[in-house]
């Protein structure tokens, strides 16, 4: 998931005798990862408070709120809060997280775990008072898979082997007709058998199928509302229903974003903020200096603020959270573009950068990566940060060596002629620091010019993005869900996420057989062969930093957790006690 800054059925089978299942421990460690790790009940939160429940917050703008159109962190947080899936994330106090029911109540899986039977909760509703069906959930999970959409997840359902999704996106690669693709949504692995029972069966079992329910895009959909609204569907929060702990009651673009209590959500007797007031600022020193006033509840921080807030924390003024994060933050490159083209250049690029000496200038904080994967995703029992080595720590070719040669490959005898487009997104003060460091270290090292391109929100570096309007990018990757092949699957050919069209048979055809493989060493092995690939043979991509979470909150600010895997923040747990008035 990108965070710059992702149905009726007709196949006719043999009954397959199901086991009814309340998925123990022993079932966990083979069906789920440490992401899912629980798939117990929702567990209920006891406040005696009388307080003012209103919490003030960083908002984020969204591109979106339709499941089927997103990949962006900030419209996945907005997501997070207003839908509800079959199962969410739940963190502890210690950052650990696991999975619980949430939408539906139980599942049962088959002997041969290939179908999966979710009964849904029959006190689920939308905010305008229908019931959350299966049907809800069929029109949803198909409509991901149906080109018309243009889902950027639309890969996921043949990621996660849903039967007939590998045929329909073959068929839409082959560029078949619409009539033969209309045939092949029939067949799609999803149906209703009945209004509170939601059917999935997958072409092969998918060890990692249940660590992927708690993401967003999977949540479910009204058709009538899709209908109505056409492509304006997701755009106006206020006339969007939802079936979340919250609602957006009020939004205005670059400015705020308000959330207030969804008293119809099945389990708003345990939702304690009444509502959470969302302030959209995009310079970190200016919400550090709204915390402090306190006009701001929770806050991150970084460079000189981050060793301020820590020395005030030691204090018992305000709470400190830090943990390790997913996210891997990194550069595209447009492998299409100008001498961006040749390899050599890209690894020369990012063999160039000391990223410890990077992050000190920018930063001061988070950890320099010489690979793609960020920490705490699973592969199978195994966290594969921990089990593979970064790959760029292998290599040991000069840069300027490199350069010189690819310079040479692409006909060019002056470096000097060579200017790339490095886009950076919103400008603040830590995005022009990054501008600026490297376009002094390439201009040092090589002697080439970098534009520096900053856009005037969000949504304009989105678009830019994905129109490959940039040679280089600023970016990353946040995990979906935990299992890395949400990081992997980003980099294959025709990918709606690969940005930087990358393309490579070989590392396709790695990606395809690590999705289907079940021995988890010879899955870890095809995974680690791809990294070596996109980092230090192809150099798709630049690694810079694994993100890590240095949160400040008011003391007053209770449960207020961070999802490992996803969005920036879950509400549905926060409250305030001990609040001066």
């Amino acid at each position: 998931m990108d965070f710059k800054q992702i149905t009726f059925w007709g196949l006719i089978m043999k009954r397959k005798r199901l086991i009814t299942t309340i998925i123990t421990a022993a079932l966990t460690a083979s069906i789920a990862l440490s992401g899912c790790g629980n798939l117990g009940p929702t567990g209920t939160t006891k406040v005696s408070t009388n307080e003012k429940q209103i919490l003030n917050i960083i908002g984020y703008d969204f591109n979106s709120l339709d499941p089927g159109k997103v990949a962006d962190a900030q419209s996945f947080t907005a997501m997070t809060n207003v839908y509800e899936g079959l199962m969410k994330e739940v963190v502890n106090e210690k950052g650990e997280s696991h999975n619980e029911f949430a939408g539906a109540e139980k599942v049962d899986i088959s002997e041969d775990k290939l179908t999966y039977t979710f009964h849904l909760r029959k006190d689920a509703v939308w905010t305008d008072g229908k019931p959350v069906t299966a049907k809800d959930y069929v029109y949803a999970w198909k409509r991901i898979i149906d080109p018309k959409t243009a889902a950027p997840y639309m890969n996921l359902m043949d990621d996660i082997n849903v039967k007939g999704a590998k045929e329909i996106i073959e068929a839409v690669n082959a560029k078949k007709d619409k009539s033969e693709i209309d045939k092949l949504l029939l067949d799609f692995g999803v149906k209703a058998k009945d209004d509170y029972t939601f059917v999935v069966t997958l072409s092969k079992p998918t060890p990692y199928f249940t660590n992927v329910l708690c993401f967003k895009s999977l949540a479910p959909v009204r058709e009538d509302k899709v209908k109505e609204q056409g492509d304006k569907f997701g755009s106006d929060p206020i006339s969007t229903v939802y079936n979340g702990p919250f609602v957006i009651s009020e939004y205005a673009k670059g400015s705020k974003i308000v959330y207030k209590k969804n008293d119809k959500y099945w389990n708003a007797k345990n939702v304690k903020l009444e509502q959470a007031n969302g302030t959209i600022v995009t310079e970190p020193s200016t919400l550090v200096k709204l915390f402090e006033n306190k006009e701001l509840d929770v806050v991150n921080a970084s460079k000189d603020d981050l060793d301020k807030l820590k020395e005030e924390s030691k204090k018992g003024q305000y709470q400190y959270v830090t943990r390790k994060e997913s996210r891997a933050c990194f550069n595209y490159y447009n492998v299409t573009s100008s001498v961006l083209k040749n390899a050599k250049i890209r690894l020369a690029l990012s063999l160039a950068l000391d990223r410890q000496e990077f992050l000190n200038v920018v930063y001061k904080s988070y950890l320099p990566s010489n690979g793609y994967i960020g920490n705490g995703v699973s592969c199978g029992d195994k966290e594969y940060r921990k089990a593979v080595q970064e790959p760029l720590k292998n290599v040991k070719d000069d840069p300027k060596k490199l350069f010189e040669e690819g310079l040479k490959e692409e006909g060019i005898d002056d470096a000097s002629k060579v200017s790339l487009k490095l886009l950076l997104g919103v400008q603040t003060a830590e995005s022009k620091a990054t501008g600026d460091y490297l376009a002094k270290l390439y201009k040092d090292k090589f002697g080439i010019n970098i534009k520096q391109e900053f856009t005037p929100d969000a949504q304009t570096y989105y678009k830019d993005r994905t129109d490959g309007n940039f040679d280089i990018c600023n970016g990353g990757w946040a995990a979906a869900y935990d299992d890395v092949s949400t990081f992997f699957t980003v980099f294959r050919t025709g990918d709606a996420n690969n940005d930087g069209k990358y393309s490579n048979k070989e590392y396709d055809e790695l990606i395809n057989k690590a999705g289907i493989e079940n021995d988890n060493e010879k899955r870890l092995d095809l995974y680690k062969k791809a990294e070596e690939m996109l980092i230090a043979k192809d150099a798709a991509v630049m690694p810079t930093y694994y993100t890590e979470l240095n949160q400040f909150r008011q003391n007053y600010v209770k449960n207020f957790t961070v999802p490992k895997f996803g969005p920036y923040y879950d509400l549905s747990t926060a409250y305030i006690e001990g609040k001066e008035k």
